[in-house]
């Protein structure tokens, strides 16, 4: 009796295009096809993923249009660890008019839930999780009970130095943020986009 033939191989699987590093031969079953109908492969979704927790302008992370790439396409790219830290910095980031601790060496994020009404003042005081440091959720300095905010020596000295520096407060939180290298276009962690030349809003202003 002539021996049965084997069974044909399966046909090769078909390779896509990442649109971010342009490899052209990645296999589909080890990329994402976005909304956008373009596909990206593993290592750039998680170099994509990793830098959103370190930069607010990259969180969430979206496709070249606006849509948010589901977190199903990266479950399997990362531990426990880095999902928690993510989560994290997703409520940090996507929250508006943020507000961190000014003590130094600290800078935690403080939460909306730890921001109560001081019916005293008037204003809203937020406690620090991390140190307890509280502050003025107007200001963005150590808590203070005069109905203006306090415009004191070791401030005014700060000022003089940032001026001195060429550093620029950012007009949402008053962070004062330092550009190192690159153009003039600065993202504040809250999110917030100036021009570093002038301070104002980008894309309000007429710096070159």
């Amino acid at each position: 009796m002539p021996a049965l033939a084997p069974p044909p191989p399966p046909p090769p699987e078909e390779n896509v295009t990442c649109v971010v590093c342009l490899d052209d031969e990645i296999p589909i079953s080890k990329s994402a096809k976005l909304k956008c109908g373009h596909h990206r492969c593993r290592s750039c979704l998680k170099r994509q993923f990793t830098l959103s927790v370190s930069d607010p302008a990259h969180m969430p992370p979206k496709c070249c249009t606006d849509d948010v790439i589901p977190l199903k396409h990266v479950d399997r790219l990362f531990d426990a660890k880095f999902k928690k830290l993510w989560n994290k910095k997703f409520q940090e980031y996507t929250t508006k008019n943020r507000i961190y601790c000014p003590r130094k060496g600290c800078g935690e994020w403080i939460k909306p839930s730890h921001i109560k009404m001081d019916h005293t003042t008037g204003r809203k005081c937020g406690k620090c999780s991390r140190c307890g440091t509280k502050v003025c959720a107007l200001c963005n300095q150590k808590w203070h009970l005069r109905k203006e905010c306090p415009n004191d020596e070791e401030t005014k000295l700060f000022v003089e130095t940032a001026k001195k520096e060429g550093w620029k407060r950012c007009y949402n939180c008053r962070a004062m943020v330092e550009l190192k290298e690159g153009c003039n276009h600065m993202t504040c962690r809250c999110t917030a986009e100036f021009c570093m030349l002038c301070g104002q809003k980008w894309k309000t202003c007429d710096c070159p």
